[in-house]
């Protein structure tokens, strides 16, 4: 067991695309264990986090961290931080896994956390989704190998 980690500011703030999502391409189906966002500017703010139905077409993906240093980088497992990196959407499913509407306060936010872990299907993600016309704001994603 490996845990991987990354935190990024996201900026894609338009209805209905995605802030940020976390995809497999290849190898080792990693599980999310814990997703976390917090807003940036003072813009009252709704979001979903869903499984995704289609991978969106990315142009500057990164890689997620490990979180102990002797652990090997990562290839295949990429973290998305902004609506503006796909040229491409993601495709979303009908519903939501969680779903949370947040006042215009800078610094709200929620930490979801799955005790099990929710896996990722190779080439498909978890998102992030803009359900309003939102705030930047800053993401983390845990995920475990």
């Amino acid at each position: 067991m490996a845990l991987y980690s990354i935190g990024r500011r996201t900026t894609g703030t338009t209805s209905g695309n995605a802030g940020m999502d976390v995809a497999c391409s290849t190898g080792i189906r990693p599980k999310i264990m814990e997703v976390g966002f917090f807003l940036g500017a003072a813009t009252a703010s709704t979001y979903g986090l869903n499984r995704t139905t289609a991978l969106g077409t990315r142009t500057t993906p990164v890689a997620l961290l490990a979180e102990d240093a002797a652990d090997p980088a990562l290839t295949g497992i990429t973290l998305v931080d902004t609506a503006l990196a796909w040229s491409v959407q993601p495709t979303f499913a009908s519903d939501d896994l969680r779903r949370i509407a947040l006042p215009a306060t800078i610094g709200t936010g929620v930490i979801w956390t799955f005790p099990r872990g929710i896996t990722l299907a190779t080439s498909l993600s978890l998102a992030l989704v803009n359900r309003a016309t939102n705030g930047v704001g800053d993401c983390y994603v845990v995920a475990d190998l």
